[in-house]
């Protein structure tokens, strides 16, 4: 092989070495769903039960409540937000707090949920 052949190849070499570098990537922000509810949703069910069917679904954070159409007895609610609490009027009166990522369930009557931007309750 002739010299200025040689400076060729390994040029070449070399060029194609640089580019087969793997390149370490951050991995992206995740975000999981749960029991049918969609990140990032805070969802009511028909029972305290989890499997039971979805009847609610809000994902916007408010500084007022949001009423449920056909307010349930004895539900069920999943906090698929990762930052975000939910909370959870009841017909008595009492507010309880969906932690991020978090489920509850009550006998009571709930009537209306309130996003909040705090990650804790």
């Amino acid at each position: 092989m002739k010299p200025w052949m040689r400076k060729f190849v390994g040029v070449i070499g070399v060029t194609a070495g640089a580019v087969t570098i793997p390149v370490a990537v951050a991995p992206s922000a995740h975000a999981d769903s749960a029991y049918g509810c969609n990140y990032p949703e805070v969802c009511f069910y028909t029972d305290t039960h989890v499997q039971s069917a979805i009847v609610a679904r809000f994902k916007v954070v408010t500084s007022s409540w949001q009423y449920l159409q056909y307010p349930n007895t004895n539900y069920a609610v999943v906090n698929t937000r990762n930052d975000d609490v939910a909370y959870v009027l009841n017909s008595s009166g009492t507010v309880n707090c969906v932690k991020p990522n978090g489920s509850y369930s009550s006998a009571e009557r709930v009537v209306a949920v309130r996003i909040s931007s705090r990650s804790t309750c």
